[in-house]
């Protein structure tokens, strides 16, 4: 009798994200526990995490034997990103998933490594390059009810570290699968290092009101960047965030900006027919990125301003709460979460974007934006204003963080400017400055960064 075939999806229970399609599935193991979020519950994972080094650790020694005989050969060296956040859409893992295949088309070698969600009864490969290790344990993050932090078995990290052997590995997100595949990384002998990709002391203060937990979570913050440099900022105003409040020093920090497919977008696919002006809201619906703010900017613009429109585009646990406060306001659409041709026509449809976090290390929704022709309105804090500020501020606005009346004016200005010579050629200078973000430009810059640094080791 023949055994049951494998779900090709990895027996996911979540709706097929646009785009990932699943090229293999891992051999079943034990499901281990999904735990709801908390703050003394996150102990367990450590345990967890113990357990797997106890358990592997004869194996790990032995691959560190055979790493220490291999030699890099010029050029011919090998990296691997890893993330636990790769299953599920966010910037990150968006980010990730162009970079990687882009550097494999140009003869590099890069893998792209993370963790299966508790959804998935298989591990599984995505489109031959995407890794999501069979999971060990996992527990819902605290405020992203579709969020998770996972972290896999050992056992299948150590086979492919033994198949596909890497010199230099890059953690995104200072998660407890990060310091599992990052330590036996270091066990094996190669470099690690780390990418600030989330503001995670603003989500903290955010999302957390315990005290004593903002305390713990800076301090681990503090020692895991401390053991992964050099760490690799997307901007500048990030660089300093990483001295200030994380404590590394600037020789260790290394300014990368990021980059886009960029040929996605295009304000060829501009069709508007509105006779309002349309503002554009893309990312995920929650407190963090400022969304309440959103919300009382758009009721105190509506008492004088009747002739515009604002769209969100995404998802998120605020979401319901969301709807439910602009019921009253007809003027207000939700488009749900877009990927894709159909992301890119809401882009340049609309006239102007709206971004008012203050927690984006870098922003690739400002670049999407510009890059379809699309002007930003944009916080003094965080990485997007480092994007509007390059371009000598041609691309939009850079706003004071939660200062409702110069929100509120310049939303006026903007619906007054809409036709006009001015707007038209604010248009074209996004498209111009959204160049400067190309994938191809970032992936050479990090392959540089990558060469020298393990050359110069």
């Amino acid at each position: 009798m023949k055994a049951p075939r494998k779900p090709l999806n990895g027996g996911d229970t979540r709706k097929p994200i646009e785009g990932r399609t699943v090229t293999s599935v891992f051999k079943s193991m034990k499901q281990g526990p999904h735990y709801r979020p908390g703050n003394v519950r996150t102990t367990l994972l450590l345990i967890h995490l113990f357990w797997q080094f106890l358990v592997n650790f004869p194996s790990l020694l032995k691959l560190r034997k055979a790493y220490k005989k291999r030699k890099i050969q010029s050029e011919n060296f090998s990296v691997i990103f890893y993330s636990d956040n790769l299953d599920e859409v966010n910037g990150i893992a968006n980010s990730l998933r162009s970079l990687v295949p882009c550097l494999n088309s140009k003869g590099r070698k890069a893998h792209l490594w993370g963790s299966a969600f508790h959804t998935r009864t298989n591990g599984v490969v995505e489109n031959g390059f995407v890794v999501l290790f069979p999971r060990a344990t996992s527990m819902e993050q605290l405020g992203y009810p579709d969020s998770e932090l996972a972290f896999p078995y050992l056992a299948p990290v150590i086979k492919f570290l033994k198949r596909y052997p890497a010199d230099l590995m890059e953690l995104e997100t200072p998660s407890p699968g990060a310091w599992m595949v990052g330590i036996a990384a270091k066990i094996m002998g190669m470099k690690v290092f780390s990418h600030y990709r989330t503001d995670v002391p603003n989500y903290t203060r955010s999302l957390v009101k315990e005290a004593w937990m903002r305390r713990y979570v800076l301090s681990y913050l503090r020692f895991f960047y401390k053991n992964t440099v050099p760490v690799i900022s997307p901007c500048e105003a990030y660089r300093k965030i990483l001295e200030t409040e994380i404590k590394v020093k600037s020789e260790h920090i290394k300014v990368l900006p990021r980059g886009i497919p960029l040929e996605n977008f295009s304000p060829s696919l501009r069709k508007q027919n509105t006779s309002k002006v349309t503002f554009l809201y893309v990312g995920r619906i929650s407190v963090e990125k400022n969304i309440p703010f959103l919300e009382e900017l758009w009721k105190e613009f509506c008492k004088e301003n009747k002739n515009a429109e604002l769209v969100f585009v995404g998802g998120g646990w605020y979401l319901e709460t969301l709807k439910e406060n602009m019921k009253e306001y007809s003027n207000v659409h939700f488009a749900g979460v877009k990927v894709g041709k159909e992301l890119a026509e809401f882009y340049a449809n609309a006239d102007f974007f709206l971004f008012p976090s203050a927690t984006d290390t870098f922003g690739n929704v400002i670049v999407e934006s510009i890059a379809s022709g699309t002007p930003a309105l944009v916080t003094d804090k965080g990485g997007p204003q480092d994007i509007i500020n390059n371009a000598g501020k041609k691309c939009g606005w850079v706003l004071q963080f939660e200062d409702l009346n110069a929100w509120k004016q310049q939303l006026k200005e903007c619906c007054e400017m809409v036709g006009s010579p001015e707007y038209e050629q604010m248009r074209n200078a996004c498209v111009e400055h959204g160049k400067n973000y190309t994938l191809e430009k970032m992936a050479a810059a990090q392959w540089e960064f990558f060469r020298n640094l393990l050359y110069s080791q």
